[in-house]
């Protein structure tokens, strides 16, 4: 299921579930989010700070319940990535959630493998709030904006790693954060879906233990294909039969399903944003989706 676009007025939630964030570059990212039309709203305890988190487990998980059952709210952002949200999934109250537009990608993944599970619509993988103003780029930032606020989609040249064609439903993120996940009550099932896997930061061999424990865990059991982002600092200098799409095309491909390789999405300035459960595609050297129906 896909949620309608937001009107110019809608009021959006902003809370950060995970790391600590700059506050300079938020207040950059929602001067950016009203000139789009938008109204950002502070979550009550947006600030707060323990350790390397953006509060108590208590205070970001009272936060992250206000933005997804609040009426007066039509949409949620997070203010940052990290670490932090998986922890708060046991404690949410998953029936009282609203299906709403949820912004974020990283550590966000987290919170949209169990609103697949639990149902609750909306999850949107894109530029978190704090690199919105000063870390996408213009191009990354206009389709966002497209697909939050008229709901367009969009379609993007790819490299075959196997060959193959798929439509299904999209679903997917950041691959340290999907393989966190395995053995959890709200690990991924991507069943029947076209899987997006991005990363930062990663050596090969932890890409490769990385998607090794998602296909042991069953996670991918059932996938349709797989479409791989930006793989940003994950390559060993002097290895260039190392390179990350090779690895991991070498353990999809048992899985007999297309991978392609070029996505504009992840962690470097291009990230593309687009909702989880839309009507996806890989055929003809091409990756598209469409925003306004799901499958």
């Amino acid at each position: 299921m896909v949620v309608a676009p937001l009107a110019p007025g809608s009021r959006v939630g902003v809370i950060s579930p995970s790391g600590n964030f700059d506050p300079v570059r938020l207040g950059k990212g929602m001067a950016m989010v009203r000139s789009w039309g938008l109204e950002p709203v502070r979550g009550p305890n947006l600030g707060r700070r323990e350790r390397f988190l953006a509060g108590s487990d208590q205070q970001r998980l009272d936060d992250l319940v206000w933005a997804m059952t609040s009426p007066d709210l039509q949409a949620v952002w997070f203010a940052r990535g990290g670490y932090g949200t998986a922890r708060l999934l046991q404690d949410l109250p998953w029936s009282e959630l609203r299906s709403r537009p949820v912004v974020g990608f990283s550590d966000a993944t987290a919170l949209f493998c169990g609103m697949r599970r639990a149902a609750v619509a909306g999850a949107l993988h894109g530029p978190v709030l704090q690199s919105l103003a000063d870390l996408a780029d213009e191009d990354s930032r206009q389709v966002l904006r497209a697909l939050l606020m008229r709901g367009e989609a969009w379609d993007c040249p790819v490299r075959s790693l196997l060959p193959g064609t798929a439509r299904a439903p999209l679903a997917g993120g950041n691959l340290c954060t999907l393989a966190s996940m395995a053995g959890t009550p709200h690990a991924l099932q991507a069943r029947g879906c076209v899987l997006v896997l991005e990363d930062v930061g990663e050596r090969p061999y932890r890409l490769h233990r990385l998607l090794s424990q998602l296909l042991a865990s069953g996670g991918l059991d059932g996938v349709l294909g797989v479409a791989l982002g930006s793989f940003e600092g994950c390559f060993e200098p002097g290895e260039p039969d190392w390179r990350p799409e090779s690895i991991l095309a070498e353990l999809l491909e048992p899985l007999g399903v297309p991978v392609v390789a070029g996505l504009p999405v992840g962690h470097g300035p291009r990230n593309f944003g687009y909702p989880w459960g839309a009507s996806a595609w890989i055929q003809e050297g091409r990756f598209g989706f469409d925003a306004s129906r799901s499958v």
